[in-house]
């Protein structure tokens, strides 16, 4: 579900364009990670690892960014995705490894997905608490402003994250990734923005199993339709009016305000995008996630 993991895939080589990005994109990690610290974790008698990348300036607490990466990934891809937005915003990022064979095919336990994770039971949950905790020990975090986001598979616990941590997460954002329809009430309304491309070929836009065999292998419930992902925030968060619907970037953002809760609920459409973290070189060309989703991020806080 990552690129890593799709560069696996057979059918890759048949999509020169993704795999092109993939080798681009691995390349942009191995330099970017060298600025980024290690820090290992003993969570229920289990090593877990989580990379950590100080951008934030001065002595004054600063935000906070969990970055979840997606199935087949590892922490390092998603320091790559965000480290240049974290420099110019002066921010913290973290970003915890999944469960996997290796440190490059990380799963996480999203409850309807996936792989190794899902199918031990991890408790993924307590571990991004626990990060939270030790990113704080060692940095100047401001309490008010933690933040999460990941990518498909670690878009799904995200989700989850925000539901049971809701009174600590500040905000949160999704990309490609899914509900299942299962999941409990969430202990606090938590702004929430949602960006998913109708073209999506492994979580689909319109929900169900993944056309992906290897991704479809590993799930145990089908994927909720995007919409009804939105809409399950929106009752959540008590958003009752219509959304107001701009246009940007070649998408189309839904934005709920005025929400009982005070936490808006924002989805961004994308009618040409696809199983990807969006930046200049995606399908639309002109949106960028890790901009779009810091944006939205700055101006929440708890």
């Amino acid at each position: 579900m990552a690129l890593t993991a799709l560069a696996a895939d057979a059918g890759l080589a048949e999509r020169p364009g993704l795999l092109a990005r993939w080798r681009e994109a691995r390349a942009a990690q191995q330099r970017t990670n060298v600025d980024a610290t290690v820090h290992d974790l003993s969570i229920a008698g289990q090593q877990r690892r989580y990379r950590l990348l100080d951008a934030h300036r001065g002595s004054a607490p600063a935000p906070l960014i969990v970055a979840l990466h997606g199935g087949g990934g590892n922490g390092a891809s998603m320091i790559a995705r965000w480290a240049d937005q974290a420099r110019r915003a002066g921010v913290i990022v973290v970003a915890p490894d999944g469960i996997g064979r290796n440190d490059r095919m990380g799963t996480w336990n999203a409850g309807g997905c996936c792989g190794e994770a899902a199918s031990r039971g991890v408790d993924d949950i307590a571990f991004v608490a626990a990060v939270i905790d030790d990113v704080a020990r060692r940095t100047a975090v401001d309490p008010r402003r933690i933040y999460i986001t990941g990518f498909s598979n670690g878009g799904m616990l995200t989700h989850r994250v925000a539901i049971a941590l809701g009174n600590r997460i500040a905000a949160a954002a999704v990309v490609s990734g899914a509900m299942f329809g299962d999941e409990p009430r969430a202990v606090a309304p938590v702004p929430m923005l949602v960006i998913h491309g109708e073209h999506d070929d492994v979580v689909p836009f319109a929900g169900g199993n993944s056309p992906k065999g290897f991704v479809g292998r590993m799930q145990s419930r089908p994927f909720l339709a995007t919409r009804r992902s939105v809409d399950a925030w929106r009752t959540t968060n008590g958003c009752t009016a219509a959304p107001v619907v701009t246009h940007s970037a070649g998408a189309s953002v839904e934005t709920s305000t005025g929400c009982t809760s005070g936490a808006e609920v924002r989805f961004v459409d994308r009618p040409l995008g696809e199983h990807e973290w969006p930046d200049a070189r995606g399908a639309d060309g002109a949106f960028d996630a890790s901009a779009t989703i810091w944006q939205f991020f700055a101006a929440q806080r708890r």
